[in-house]
């Protein structure tokens, strides 16, 4: 739900101003509206080195902890841990550039330039290093080249020369220290980078004291910020500040400026003012409300679509999922999710409780349909016999066996037992056991699936228009409109739909009602389109397309929920052909794989249902998020 909000004007003595803002840091319920530029340099330098410290921590597996509240202890630990962190990387800097020398020089053995230096003199030439593939002979090239070693399909020479050999397949080596010195100092390297590892390993116990350091610091700059954010007026003797608060939290106002020298009065929302958005959900809400934050936050003019935006979310979700068993393998993780993490709570507890939802759907769906891990189930298996989508294909069957309809001679001709069933169950029986690629039973519960997308997203969008009614009264002609257009829709492409079968509605007149519904629609649409927007209302019309557009795109429900259970069956049938330890590991890989390409379809496919089909007629957007003066503590 969200909460209006109301603005207030704070003027007290500037002796008073930090007192002030103390209290309402302790209160959490204003968010206070910058009058004046901040003023001195941020407090930021010891938030910072805490929030670097943990993340060095983290990167270690971390020790028991030291319950303290020690600012002081915390900053020299902090210093302490960069420090050692800074000398460790360039330690590891340099143990990497004395590797790339030990390798370099390794193939020519371990010398001393200091035994070589007397050859160099006497013979008035320098001892040079090259390498080259082992294919070439390049003793054949130059004499003065002495093969000294061979590793890993090239060949190390030295040579003693006035210049540099010069040939394009001969590669010059350029050594400036001997091995063993090298070896020496990267132990040396090693050693203190192992020294500093251990001390950050050792410093791991104040893990918990870099957060609470860091939650005091970045409370102090807050509160800094804000003091410093209120204007002063009359010779800096008063201090002004205006603030926001939401309309279930002005009770609590009273205790921010209790026993206090300070005035307060509610002023007015000017029409250039951002006004922060508030809003106050529990448990499932919550949930809701961390879904809409991933694309924007609502206006302060919007309806919260937290809860609207769950329920769909969890519908799209396990319609593309589509399976009862993958959603017993959601239920399974949020279960072991609640067993592993004592005392959850905050996101991880929101987290838990969203798998669990997405689990319970998916499984009703999953029940619904048919579907369980992509096995066929028996005709006369409980599940399927008396599922809600078998009791509707019965109901399709019946239907076409009543009205002799092209549908029903389509199936008797391609399969003549046809004709001997009574009812709806006998006739998808027999279909079942032709030996044909795509029995009727298979044909109906597509076109079903199919038009369940469909009736889906017709819904959702004449919910979100019917949400705005009152601040687009526009919408009720587009909700006729869609009606219409699905009662009239079936008729004109000569198809039977569920609402023929399902509600008893004869195709013609319920076309002939659709037509005068999408019509009349349209005609609302324009006259009030024009009575509120003049000329430009006409072209109200045009919005036909989009959400027709709209509309058609909720068929990825279907197109992505056929896939994954087109997967599961293909898994399915392969696993029964193989040994049972071998069908084992198969399904376990493939319906593991198909099991994240669903989740992936249903997070990114029903989150966009919501925040670009249907946002388009019921969330305007752009707003604030509420964010008052508050202190934060160690959850």
């Amino acid at each position: 739900m969200r909460v209006d909000m109301h603005k207030f004007l704070f003027i007290g003595f500037r002796d008073d101003r930090e007192a002030f803002f103390k209290k309402a840091q302790k209160a959490g319920v204003l968010e206070f509206k910058s009058q004046a530029s901040t003023k001195g340099a941020p407090r930021a330098t010891e938030a910072t080195s805490f929030s670097q410290a943990i993340k060095i921590l983290r990167s270690h597996e971390l020790a028991k902890q030291e319950i303290r509240h020690d600012m002081v202890l915390a900053a020299r630990a902090a210093h302490e841990i960069l420090e050692a962190k800074t000398i460790f990387d360039e330690t590891q800097s340099e143990i990497k550039k004395l590797s790339e020398e030990i390798a370099r020089a390794a193939p020519f053995g371990d010398f001393s330039f200091e035994d070589v230096a007397p050859i160099e003199q006497s013979t008035k030439r320098s001892l040079r290093f090259y390498s080259a593939r082992s294919s070439k002979h390049f003793e054949d090239f130059d004499p003065e080249l002495i093969r000294v070693s061979t590793e890993n399909g090239l060949d190390y020479f030295i040579a003693f020369t006035h210049l540099p050999l010069q040939h394009p397949d001969l590669v010059e080596i350029h050594i400036e220290r001997p091995l063993g010195s090298l070896r020496e100092e990267l132990q040396a390297f090693r050693a203190i980078a192992n020294e500093k590892e251990a001390f950050i390993k050792s410093q791991t116990k104040y893990d918990w004291l870099m957060h609470w350091a860091l939650i005091q610091e970045l409370n102090a700059e807050h509160l800094h910020s804000a003091v410093d954010a209120a204007s002063l007026a009359l010779d800096d003797t008063l201090f002004v500040a205006e603030g926001w608060i939401p309309e279930c939290k002005l009770g609590e106002l009273q205790k921010v400026v209790a026993d206090s020298n300070i005035m307060f009065q509610e002023v007015e929302i000017e029409a250039s003012d951002q006004i922060p958005t508030y809003l106050e959900n529990k448990e499932v809400g919550c949930v809701g409300e961390d879904l809409i934050s991933i694309f924007d936050v609502p206006s302060a003019q919007d309806k919260d679509p937290s809860t609207w935006v769950l329920f769909a979310f969890s519908l799209f979700f396990s319609m593309i999922v589509g399976d009862a068993g993958y959603g017993l393998v959601f239920l399974f993780v949020a279960l072991m999710m609640k067993f592993k993490i004592k005392n959850l709570k905050g996101a991880t507890k929101r987290v838990t409780t969203l798998i669990t939802i997405l689990g319970i759907t998916s499984v009703l769906w999953g029940l619904a349909t048919n579907s369980f891990f992509g096995i066929t189930l028996s005709p006369d298996n409980p599940l399927k016999k008396y599922s809600p989508l078998t009791l509707i294909i019965e109901h399709a069957a019946s239907y076409h066996m009543a009205a002799k309809d092209d549908t029903y001679q389509f199936w008797v001709k391609k399969i003549p037992d046809l004709a001997s069933a009574k009812t709806g169950t006998e006739f998808i029986a027999i279909g079942a056991q032709a030996h044909i690629l795509e029995h009727p039973g298979e044909k109906f519960q597509n076109f079903i699936l199919f038009e369940l997308a469909l009736m889906t997203g017709a819904i959702h969008i004449i919910l979100g228009l019917a949400r705005y009614l009152s601040k687009n009264p526009v919408g009720a002609g587009w909700i006729a409109f869609i009606i219409g257009g699905y009662l009239y829709l079936p008729y004109y492409l000569d198809t039977t739909s569920m609402i023929h079968y399902l509600f008893g509605l004869p195709p013609a007149k319920s076309a002939e009602f659709g037509l005068q519904l999408l019509t009349g629609g349209l005609c609302f649409v324009t006259l009030v389109g024009f009575t509120l927007h003049g000329v430009k209302g006409i072209f109200e019309v045009v919005t036909a397309v989009q959400i027709f557009a709209d509309i058609l795109s909720y068929l990825r429900i279907y197109a992505l929920g056929l896939a994954g259970s087109i997967l599961a069956g293909i898994i399915a049938d392969m696993a029964s052909g193989v040994p049972l330890f071998f069908a084992i590991i198969l399904m376990i890989f493939a319906h593991t794989l198909n099991l994240v390409v669903a989740i992936m379809g249903g997070m990114i496919h029903g989150l966009r249902l919501n925040f670009l089909e249907w946002y388009h007629y019921s969330f305007l957007g752009g707003g604030k998020k509420f964010n008052p003066l508050e202190m934060q503590a160690l959850e």
